[in-house]
């Protein structure tokens, strides 16, 4: 059964990465099996909460989880838990408690106030903060970070993505170290970090990670806290604005067996080999017009994809093929974020066979006739 051809829609071939945009993951047949048996049962919510939160804790090596419905989700709860405590009058009328406090700024170097789909601003002001911008946007320093902040400062946030400016920016082990000598707390959006304890044991207070990117699992997330008061008081806002960001049972379970699995297995297990991805990376630079060869992520994470140059030679430039690509029969999407310099990227990591790289070859191959 196709799903999507009933709906009147396609599925794709998702060359581009583990894209929100795209359905982010394919999972594993372990976590739909539990996602399968919590959806058969009920359940107190407030329980299964404490409990994931409790086993991904051990998986982690902090004192405690909350568990989100998205990596963007969990900053905006860390940030509202911070302005409300764990004082339920505060959570139910946070619209009233946000007006009436005054420490509410939350410091971010200008090169991390990215639009991952959504603003990062959003994301700090839907949880009661104000969003203060230090540093410029091709360089920043500690002593930016540090001049940002005074009476009103509640708490210093750090992106880590491919999204930001990777030059000449201060890393997250100083940020953290700053925050501490500060006294401030540290939030880190980690959300398609591979590694899902470093940052915690630099010392981090909330670390927020996508449950569906590096660790493919469901739609959801997870805050992982430095301290169990910080998880407790984050899961209290799920009686105020909390509610709008609420995760199922079945979604919860499955996030909790794809940690498991993802521990267990030492991070993810490609489907594609390098060996693989070499080979499609010789074969595309066979294509005249077309140059192929492999990079390494920009952000530092240990992924490896194909760089394709799109040439004169081609026919048509690489904004042009991308376009193409995606109203192909079998449509595909690839990485686009260089196409204006010529490039298009290959990520193997959501390809579920090394098939859809043949078919991406294919299309590649007998595209420079079709396109314009």
């Amino acid at each position: 059964m196709d799903i999507y051809k009933e709906l009147g829609i396609t599925s794709v071939i998702n060359a581009s990465g583990r894209m929100t945009k795209l359905g982010v993951s394919c999972i594993s047949d372990e976590v739909k099996q539990a996602m399968d048996a919590a959806a058969s049962h009920y359940v107190v919510m407030d329980e299964l909460m404490e409990a994931a939160g409790r086993k991904l804790a051990q998986y982690i090596g902090c004192e405690d989880v909350c568990v989100t419905s998205s990596a963007s989700s969990g900053i905006a709860l860390a940030i509202a838990s911070l302005i409300c405590g764990n004082n339920l009058q505060s959570v139910q009328q946070f619209h009233k408690t946000v007006l009436r406090t005054d420490k509410r700024e939350v410091v971010l170097l200008k090169g991390h106030n990215v639009d991952f789909g959504a603003p990062i601003d959003l994301m700090i002001h839907t949880g009661g903060g104000i969003a203060v911008e230090t540093g410029y946007a091709n360089a920043s320093c500690l002593e930016d970070i540090r001049h940002a902040v005074n009476a009103q400062t509640l708490a210093i946030l750090y992106v880590k993505s491919h999204h930001c400016v990777q030059k000449n920016m201060v890393d997250a082990a100083q940020v953290i170290a700053l925050a501490k000598q500060l006294r401030l707390p540290c939030i880190i959006d980690a959300a398609a970090e591979e590694e899902l304890s470093r940052y915690i044991r630099l010392g981090a207070d909330f670390v927020c990670y996508s449950g569906a990117k590096a660790i493919s699992g469901p739609t959801s997330g997870f805050v992982a806290c430095r301290k169990k008061a910080d998880a407790s008081a984050m899961r209290l806002q799920y009686r105020g604005i909390g509610r709008v960001m609420k995760v199922g049972k079945e979604h919860i379970a499955g996030l909790v067996k794809a940690v498991e699995l993802y521990t267990e297995n030492g991070g993810y297990r490609p489907v594609i080999s390098r060996e693989e991805l070499q080979s499609f990376c010789d074969h595309v630079a066979e294509i005249p017009g077309l140059k192929a060869a492999l990079i390494h992520d920009e952000a530092g994470r240990d992924i490896t994809r194909c760089r394709i140059q799109v040439l004169d030679e081609y026919g048509c430039s690489a904004a042009e093929l991308a376009s193409y690509m995606k109203t192909c029969e079998t449509p595909v999407y690839t990485r686009d974020y260089r196409v204006l310099e010529g490039f298009l990227d290959i990520d193997p990591r959501p390809l579920n066979n090394s098939m859809e790289l043949q078919t991406i070859w294919q299309v590649l191959h007998t595209g420079k006739g079709n396109v314009l």
